[in-house]
């Protein structure tokens, strides 16, 4: 067999002679590359998570969130929540 057996490969010295045709990968050979999507995926989804899950600052009105607050118990070092 010649050395140039590959059938989609040109025998001119230009460019293209150096382009290699795609092949289908085998599961073994695309494992990485799912491994490297499923990571992606779950770490977007903890990101989109924890901004979902964070609560404003200030709140915005009509909101029916309850209110709490920590008030000082008289003569206590100890701040007590206090919710209305």
């Amino acid at each position: 067999m010649s050395v140039h057996s590959d059938p989609h490969r040109s025998s001119g010295n230009d460019a293209r002679s150096e382009y290699y045709y795609r092949r289908s990968l085998t599961t073994r050979e695309l494992l990485p590359a799912i491994g490297v999507g499923i990571g992606a995926g779950v770490v977007a989804f903890y990101l989109a998570k924890l901004l979902f899950e964070r609560t404003p600052l200030l709140p915005t009105s009509g909101s029916s969130a309850p209110r709490s607050s920590l008030r000082r118990a008289e003569g206590s070092r100890i701040a007590v929540r206090d919710d209305r």
